[in-house]
């Protein structure tokens, strides 16, 4: 894939100025970095942290699926920001999970996270989706709901620009492969690198919590809750974390 990145020393947010240039008509894979945010956002209106040295990117793409579908390349973003890190810092290859449903860790720390955004025609097709794409690169927030980390924890400083670079690579690669052979290779992939897979789980839902074993992540990207009775519960939305 042929990426038209443009970047900017500073933005309100990527996923805003994406979300601008899709409604200005764009094409797809124009990608938006920025050294840093005044607004970045994250998952259900969390603020996102955004000091220069750390990654802000947004990816515009149009693909010609149904909304439902779109939604799973957030596991395709975590798959290939995965691998983008294990690049970047090969000494911690086999210490990169994923961590459903859109958060990547590197030793049970949270180093970057997904957020996408989409819009519909009146006729409920899709128009166009983003993937927001934030990394701790240099720096870390203290005051989180999960610990967090940076690649510089770990002895390792790259560029934004460099690691994007990167990342655009990997991303093409299952973009690609994503619309030719479907969600299945992702799914695949994501599993391998999954973080509490088989393990016990509390998921934290608006009503309230869930416990239970994470048995398993179905074709549609539900993360399959094993409850104490031996039901399982497919689980949409929600934060995840381990027991203990």
């Amino acid at each position: 894939m042929n990426w038209d990145l443009r970047t900017f020393d500073v933005l309100d947010s990527t996923n805003e100025e994406a979300w601008r240039l899709a409604d200005a008509g764009a094409p797809e894979g124009v990608a938006v970095l920025a050294k840093s945010q005044t607004a970045g956002r994250g998952r259900r209106g969390r603020s996102w942290e955004s000091p220069e040295g750390n990654l802000f990117l947004s990816l515009l793409l149009r693909p010609a699926v149904p909304p439902a579908e779109a939604a799973k390349l957030s596991f395709l973003a975590a798959v290939a920001l995965g691998e983008t890190i294990e690049l970047a810092a090969p000494g911690l290859t086999g210490r990169v999970r994923c961590k459903w449903p859109n958060d990547v860790l590197v030793d049970g720390a949270k180093v970057s996270g997904v957020l996408l955004e989409s819009r519909t025609r009146p006729d409920g097709a899709l128009d166009w989706v983003i993937a927001g794409i934030g990394a701790n690169l240099v720096h870390k927030p203290i005051h989180t709901l999960y610990p967090a980390t940076a690649l510089a924890d770990h002895g390792d400083i790259h560029n934004p620009v460099d690691f994007a670079g990167w990342l655009l690579a990997r991303f093409g690669y299952w973009y690609a492969r994503w619309k030719t052979d479907g969600f299945a290779p992702v799914r695949e992939a994501w599993l391998k690198r999954a973080h509490g897979l088989g393990q016990q789980i509390v998921v934290r839902l608006p009503e309230g919590e869930l416990h239970g074993r994470f048995a398993a992540l179905d074709d549609s990207g539900a993360l399959l809750l094993e409850l104490p009775d031996g039901r399982r519960q497919a689980i949409t939305a929600g934060d995840v974390f381990p027991v203990g």
